[in-house]
């Protein structure tokens, strides 16, 4: 062997060990390192998206928004720690016991993503995917007729009613409705009545709220529409304007109705199809059941809460409507005395 091919041979050699060397030390340094291949961009900004923005946006209910990456990314570790926990999102509902299209909690494979993003560094991923929610594409789409609420003084800490100013001279039929808050950071729900009849709630969780096909609330021409809205305390006083928002359709096949039931048992006298369920506990931290006991003995659980959280009181709304024929029992049952439940139902 020449001196020439001695020379190349040594400087291959020398650059084989070089480069394994740089491997070895990148392994290592990827070893001691938090790293994951779940990326904001491609996996965790989805997911925010649909369970966490509506709350954590910028003047919104929750205390810090979520809607970018460099928002979200100082609160990774917060956010692994509360999903892990189930404190977040707010989600009463017992997962397994009814099936509804509201709901906002997580599942399993989301919070598995969700927390493997925080360990590995809560890093960004590739550009081009950003959240898309703001108020404006959460209002139901035209045609919509928005009504004013009057303005409202409220150092928070309270339940104001009042009265939507209407001016409808014939009967209308609304197929979904929304609430806007003027101050999102205050508002913790609000309950739509006509007349004497609750028609919905509306709370932080919800956006626009929409009712199957070939179903719509009747609005009577000249009926007062009334709106509670109840709000959290606040540091300073402030005026709150808020508005309602509808949409109107035709007549439907079937016209909404609601029933409220106090605990205990009761019989339903005709055959409908219930669409949501709206329980109300006396207490902070009660649990509540609402059951559906058929004539052929079986059972249905309509919607089971663990532990209550006053501040969160959506209306459960079931994905596919549960049929219940004339005489079915329907029990109501809470783990203090005091508790409600609102169905929402149209007759078959």
């Amino acid at each position: 062997m020449t001196r020439n091919q001695v020379e190349l041979l040594s400087a291959g050699v020398a650059a084989i060990a070089a480069i394994v060397f740089a491997a070895t030390a990148t392994l290592r340094v990827m070893a001691h390192s938090n790293t994951t291949q779940v990326m904001w961009t491609v996996d965790v900004a989805p997911i925010v998206e649909a369970r966490c923005v509506g709350c954590h946006q910028p003047n919104g209910f929750g205390p810090m928004s979520l809607a970018s990456y460099a928002e979200a990314k100082p609160w990774a570790k917060a956010i692994r720690d509360e999903v892990l926990s189930r404190r977040m999102p707010p989600w009463s509902a017992v997962r397994g016991f009814g099936d509804f299209s509201n709901d906002r909690s997580l599942s399993a494979v989301e919070i598995e993503l969700l927390s493997r993003w925080a360990d590995g560094g809560a890093p960004l991923g590739p550009d081009g995917v950003a959240l898309r929610r703001d108020r404006a594409t959460r209002r139901p789409q035209l045609p919509a007729v928005r009504v004013d609420l009057p303005a409202v003084p409220t150092s928070g800490g309270s339940t104001v009613r009042l009265v939507a100013p209407l001016t409808f001279s014939e009967e209308r039929w609304i197929s979904g409705w929304q609430f806007d808050p003027g101050i999102p950071a205050l508002v913790e729900e609000a309950v739509l009545s006509i007349g004497d009849t609750t028609v919905g709630s509306w709370t932080p969780l919800d956006g626009a709220i929409s009712y199957p096909r070939g179903v719509a609330e009747r609005l009577p021409a000249g009926a007062s529409l009334g709106v509670a809205i109840r709000y959290r305390r606040s540091s300073e006083p402030q005026e709150d304007r808020s508005a309602l928002i509808f949409r109107f359709g035709k007549r439907p096949p079937r016209p909404l109705q609601h029933r409220a039931f106090e605990c205990g048992a009761h019989v339903v006298d005709r055959n409908i199809d219930v669409l949501a369920v709206t329980p109300r506990p006396a207490a902070a931290g009660d649990s509540m059941e609402v059951t559906a006991h058929r004539a052929d003995a079986s059972v249905e659980p309509l919607c089971v809460i663990a532990r209550f959280h006053p501040e969160y009181t959506p209306t459960y709304r079931l994905r596919v409507p549960a049929p219940l024929n004339r005489g079915t029992r329907i029990d109501v049952r809470s783990s203090s005395v005091g508790c409600t439940a609102t169905i929402d139902y149209v007759t078959r």
